[in-house]
Parts: C-alpha cells; structure tokens; sequence
C-alpha cells in the first residue's frame, strides 16, 4: 500500500513540475526535512547534497523568507527532526565537505536516549539515540542552527492549554541555556500543528514554526506555518529533485481536496 500512494505521489509531482514556473514567477523557496541517515544511506545522501551544491542557494533555515537571489536557482533550507546520533555520524560530515548549513530541531527532554514517543513498529528509527548535550553543543559551535522540537516530543494539538505552554517554554529555555543564546524555532512533533498551538508557540517567543507540509515557501506563508517537503536519503537522483523544486506541493493539494470531499464531509460530521 505505502508503495503505491509512493508511485502515486511521484506521477502526480512528475506532472505538476511543469507548472510550477507558472505559478512562482521567482525562483522557489523550500525547505527540506530528514530524520536519521544511515551508514547505508550515506551514499545517497552525499548525491543529493552534491546536487543542492552545484544547483541551488542553501541558507540558513532561519533566512529561508528573507534570502532572495537573482540568479534563477531555488533557495533550500535543510533540516533535521529528532536530532539523532546518525545525523552527526553520517550526514554531519557531509554538510561540512560541501560547506552546507543546517538545521537540527531537538527534543530536548531526551537528550542522550532513544525515543520516548511512540513510532510505528517497523520504523528504524525506533533504534536511534538522540544526541547528548556535549554534540549539540559541537554543532552550535560549528555554526548548524540548534531549534527546538518540543520538550518531550508530544502530540502537541492532544494536549490541554498548561502542557502545551510548559512544553514550549520549558524547552525553549533549556536550549537557550545550554547554547547560551537566543532559541527562536520550532517545528511541531508529528507535524501536528492548529492556531491553538501556533499561538501558543508565538506566545513563547519563538519566531518561526516549522511544518511537515509540503508547501513552497513563498510572502505569503505564516511564518509559524512554514512547510517542508520529507526527504529520505534513498530517493533517486529524479524524485530528490522534484522535492527539491517543489513539485511534490501537488501532493498538499491533493490532500486537502479529499478533506474537502463529500464523502469525507459527511464522515466527519457524524463522527462529531
């Protein structure tokens, strides 16, 4: 089933491309998201860090709505949820040989362990142990933006109005004094995200949130919803690139229509 909606969303992305010319007049913004990177990965990973090299401008996550070139290159930002060991083992030293910044969004509240959260059972990424203070601390040092990813990694539009704010605030500041400098975004665990929590997260005095939603970032995106297109270190040359140029933004719309369709409609109010 996972295969198929991949199939799907790759065919769906493939025709869309063409368009986005016509939709974004100037060169895209977008930002990508990993989690871990493998030893296997890291073959795959270094071809498409290669190509951001040669064929795009790579800021800052934090400079991805303030950055503007003339040159007609996409702007990318790169990001890492979870902050897991694999990241500083195997992608770290590859966004070091092509002098690529990054962002890495960490929970916190589990430094030095391995997820708390619950994740699927045939997920890999149960394995992994997130990364102890001394090498989050390296990499500040090393001039990767250090953001937060909540404190103890919830699904933050489950949790009532206190939790919340606690799990803000509390994370927020436990970064700021182990980097001993200001903490200004986050991106929302599980990709859940709704006004509630956004203003919630502005209220806490971060600046920018991040999404799991695969929107091109343009003037008009808020900057507590800026959305970001899933990467994995194993997708060919072909589907990187169509991530890359936004391409797979078709698949947010698709998404959005079958919640707007009929049938789901009259699903959700008789579930209400």
């Amino acid at each position: 089933m996972r295969q198929l909606k991949e199939i799907i969303d790759f065919t769906c992305a493939l025709f869309y491309a063409p368009f986005i010319k016509l939709f974004y007049r100037n060169p895209c913004h977008v930002v990508l998201y990993y989690h871990g990177v493998n030893k296997a990965e890291v073959i795959g990973f270094r071809k498409q860090m290669a190509y951001l090299a040669k064929n795009c401008f790579v800021v800052k996550p934090s400079q991805i709505k303030s950055s503007y070139v003339n040159e007609a290159k996409t702007l990318v930002a790169i990001t890492f949820d979870d902050a897991f060991v694999s990241v500083i083992k195997n992608a770290v030293p590859i966004l070091r040989e092509y002098t690529l910044p990054a962002g890495i969004f960490v929970p916190i509240g589990n430094l030095g362990q391995m997820p708390h959260w619950k994740m699927p059972n045939n997920c890999p990424e149960r394995n992994e142990t997130i990364m102890n203070q001394e090498q989050i601390v390296e990499l500040d040092n090393d001039g990767f933006e250090i953001f937060s990813h909540s404190f103890s990694h919830p699904v933050l539009t489950e949790i009532p109005n206190c939790m919340l704010e606690a799990e803000l605030v509390n994370s927020k500041h436990a970064l700021e004094k182990m980097l001993g400098h200001n903490v200004h975004a986050i991106s929302y665990p599980h990709g859940a995200y709704d006004q509630r929590v956004c203003d919630a997260a502005k209220r806490a005095g971060y600046q920018l949130g991040f999404t799991i939603e695969p929107q091109i970032v343009d003037n008009f995106t808020d900057e507590m919803q800026i959305g970001r297109f899933r990467v994995f270190p194993g997708d060919n040359l072909l589907k990187f690139k169509l991530k890359v140029t936004g391409a797979y933004q078709v698949i947010g719309y698709l998404l959005s229509l079958k919640r707007k369709s009929p049938k789901n409609s009259n699903t959700n109010q008789s579930s209400q």
